[in-house]
């Protein structure tokens, strides 16, 4: 996975750009406002380190000293890579004074032209003096893929804890042990007493909160009771799963 980062200037917050976000060589590199994460148009900001060489996200070009003039305040421009060793395309990022050189001369390196806080200011070559318009943060940029794929995963294990749920909650109907009232369903000689809760009951059935809220529990321990004279134990076991 790639990384990609702003280049922001120290000294105004601005980051850099290529201007007017041209996908061809010889556009010029400006500072300007940066974009927020998931702007449309913030890959024109968007830069990754490789091998020396620094790659626009959008134009897949990289930033080059134009016409290799070596001198303070040559403009800095988007420009084809090439595969060979090339003077003015590879850059070192320092990380002790934060500035950006040139590998093969490391006197030079980028600079706001004159210092300026305006959007529009040209990115230029400069020998170091040391100013915050030399000096680069590198930011790296959040696709927000990682919270898409978050939940992705969250969602996935929900749905796989929501079976997990289902299967204890049967075994909760199946309980002898914690079950807090006694309902004895059907009539004459054939009656059947189920162990329930009641909590379950009361938010499965309005008809059986109603019965339970006049059954508490007795003083001795004994357990509530529901009688159900009306209905077949089969068909009760099946609405109470």
């Amino acid at each position: 996975m790639t990384n990609y980062y702003w280049i922001i200037a120290q000294h105004s917050g601005k980051v850099l750009e290529v201007k007017g976000g041209y996908s061809c060589s010889s556009v010029e590199i400006i500072q300007h406002t940066k974009k927020s994460e998931l702007d449309p148009n913030v890959d024109m900001q968007l830069w990754y380190f490789n091998g020396g060489f620094i790659t626009n996200k959008r134009s897949g070009f990289v930033l080059d000293v134009q016409g290799w003039r070596f001198e303070n305040g040559t403009k800095i421009h988007q420009y084809q890579r090439f595969q060979e060793p090339s003077r003015g395309r590879e850059w070192e990022y320092d990380y002790e004074d934060n500035t950006i050189s040139l590998k093969f001369n490391r006197k030079f390196v980028l600079d706001v032209a004159g210092g300026s806080n305006d959007n529009g200011a040209l990115i230029i070559l400069h020998e170091k003096h040391g100013g915050k318009n030399q000096q680069f943060i590198l930011q790296k940029w959040d696709d927000g893929s990682a919270v898409i794929e978050n939940a992705v995963t969250n969602i996935t294990e929900n749905f796989k804890f929501l079976p997990r749920l289902s299967e204890n909650f049967l075994e909760i109907l199946n309980d002898d042990e914690y079950y807090d009232v006694n309902i004895e369903v059907g009539n004459d000689s054939y009656v059947k007493t189920f162990h329930a809760h009641k909590v379950v009951l009361s938010y499965r059935s309005p008809y059986l909160r109603r019965k339970l809220s006049t059954n508490k529990k007795n003083r001795d321990g004994t357990l509530a009771r529901i009688e159900l004279s009306n209905i077949l134990p089969e068909i009760f076991e099946i609405i109470l799963r």
